[in-house]
């Protein structure tokens, strides 16, 4: 049984948690673009085959450290995510139980 205090509860995390969880999916959002742009500059950079080429872009530093903070981004998000989903199903559960016994009497 969620209690009224664990339903206030949910809903405080999932509003003290807003600007973090945008902040996280903003991050990733801009990573992704670093990365592409990582990838093109390497790319032009590097000599040979097409091939040879895409290899080398992909091996670069600089984009392997992308790479790296990219995962680590997605991980923040995603469990900020996560955490949040999970209060948002606390607060529904707790909502609809509440409108039932409303309902019931």
């Amino acid at each position: 049984m969620i209690t009224e205090e664990r339903a206030e509860q949910a809903i405080h995390n999932l509003a003290s948690t807003d600007e973090a969880y945008a902040q996280a999916k903003s991050w990733v959002k801009a990573l992704e673009y670093h990365l592409k742009t990582c990838k093109a500059a390497a790319f032009l950079e590097a000599s040979g085959t097409v091939g040879e080429r895409e290899a080398t872009a992909l091996n670069s530093q600089e984009y392997r450290e992308l790479v790296d903070r990219y995962e680590s981004a997605t991980l923040e998000m995603e469990t900020l995510g996560a955490k949040r989903q999970r209060e948002q199903l606390i607060w529904e559960h707790w909502r609809s139980v509440n409108a039932n016994r409303r309902v019931g009497g």
